[in-house]
């Protein structure tokens, strides 16, 4: 408990000068020290101070101690996922946030309310708090210190600056200080997230596998399911089917048990692809139109499903200009640009094979790299690739197999 940071509150909260609280109980300079918390004074005195302003120490010790569960709390619902409860608890906690200020609680809390903004996608804010945990790292100890970059590297990585996010994960992993306990887990999962990202499948799967065993270990099964679908994503990957869609059907059973929507869609989403991809079309539509039924119209995945279903359907032409026309809808200007050029392709092919082609090297290729979808720019590459070795013109065969390479990881 910081006694003379608690003091300092109290005596702003009664508008009371330095002078008015010291009179009769110690001098004006030993306050500005107690205050400060450069001195612990004797217990008569602070209990004095305290009294004074209506304070009885016994209770605040029960206030503070109370505050701290809450916090606790707060803190688990982050690493459970438990994301409803945790907005309630923020909305609690931010209406003491003046008195929190004056505890030994205010790195945790601070640190904390940045993975808060991080989880509720407030990337605004954690901006802000951001800098706000700058001012007070000198304060940190090396555990918190550690939670700080931790949490930047998270923050990159929701801002699709990836690589930044990678070379912090770098540095938490082979740093000198351990990971906190409480947080091996995720951060396991966080980097078996963006290793999979890089199509660095060996070593994704490595930390996801730590991952799973750590949540398991914790009995945290939200996340052990999060966990779980990158195991399922790393499988698809290597073409280790059976693998892959065996632990789909588990996780989309518990996603829905445990009303997981976000959860549940990813998963149907990655689901339907490896069906897709096996040449399954009736199971992978199946699952598309089920997915699609419960997303917002014009969101980023609803547009994805729509570009799976005109790759797979064979429809009327009026149906297929239909779900063109859904691709345009609006969105972020990056995201606008990319359905756009995927509505433009489907337009074209109804013209010349070539017409394809052209189009995939010039517009989509291009744009794919610049703005770092790589899963896309990994499959024009192999295809492209293909067809300039069946044409016999090798270097440009070369070029783009290095391109496919480049973004095919391990």
């Amino acid at each position: 408990m910081n006694i003379g940071s608690v003091i300092k509150y109290y005596r702003h909260k009664h508008n009371l000068t330095q002078s008015q609280l010291a009179d009769g109980i110690c001098s004006v300079s030993h306050l500005s020290k107690i205050e400060s918390n450069t001195y612990t004074p004797h217990e008569e005195t602070y209990e004095a101070l305290l009294l004074k302003m209506g304070v009885q120490l016994k209770k605040e010790l029960e206030h503070q101690k109370r505050l701290e569960q809450q916090l606790g709390r707060f803190i688990d619902c982050s690493l459970y996922y438990d994301l409803d409860r945790m907005e309630e608890l923020y909305q609690e906690l931010v209406e003491v946030d003046d008195y929190v200020q004056s505890t030994a609680l205010i790195n945790q809390y601070e640190l904390y309310k940045f993975r808060y903004y991080l989880h509720s996608k407030q990337y605004e804010k954690a901006n802000e708090q951001q800098k706000l945990l700058d001012k007070l790292k000198a304060s940190f100890t090396a555990p918190e210190l550690w939670m700080r970059q931790f949490f930047q590297a998270i923050q990159f990585s929701s801002l699709g600056d990836y690589k930044e996010a990678m070379a912090l994960m770098d540095e938490l992993d082979h740093g000198f200080h351990s990971i906190p306990q409480k947080l091996e887990g995720e951060f396991y999962y966080q980097k078996s997230r963006i290793l999979l990202l890089f199509d660095r499948l060996a070593l994704s799967a490595y930390y996801a596998e730590l991952a799973v065993r750590a949540y398991e270990k914790d009995h945290n099964y939200i996340r052990l399911l999060h966990a779980q679908l990158l195991l399922a994503i790393n499988y698809t990957r290597r073409n280790l089917v059976t693998q892959a869609a065996n632990l789909y059907e588990v996780i989309k059973r518990n996603a829905k048990l445990t009303q997981q929507k976000e959860l549940y869609q990813t998963v149907l989403y990655n689901y339907a692809e490896l069906l897709q991809s096996e040449k399954q079309d009736e199971q992978a539509i199946e699952l598309f139109e089920e997915l699609k039924k419960g997303l917002e119209p014009g969101s980023y995945l609803h547009r994805a499903v729509i570009v799976n279903l005109l790759e797979i359907k064979t429809m009327e032409q009026e149906a297929t200009a239909e779900l063109i026309a859904q691709l345009r809808m609006s969105g972020t200007s990056k995201d606008k640009e990319y359905f756009n050029i995927y509505s433009d392709y489907f337009e074209k092919q109804k013209f010349s094979q070539q017409d394809l082609l052209n189009y995939k090297e010039d517009k989509m290729f291009p744009f794919f790299k610049k703005y770092g979808y790589i899963k896309d720019t990994r499959q024009l590459s192999q295809d492209l690739a293909a067809y300039y070795k069946q044409q016999g013109k090798w270097e440009k065969a070369h070029y783009y197999q290095t391109q496919f390479l480049e973004n095919g990881g391990e």
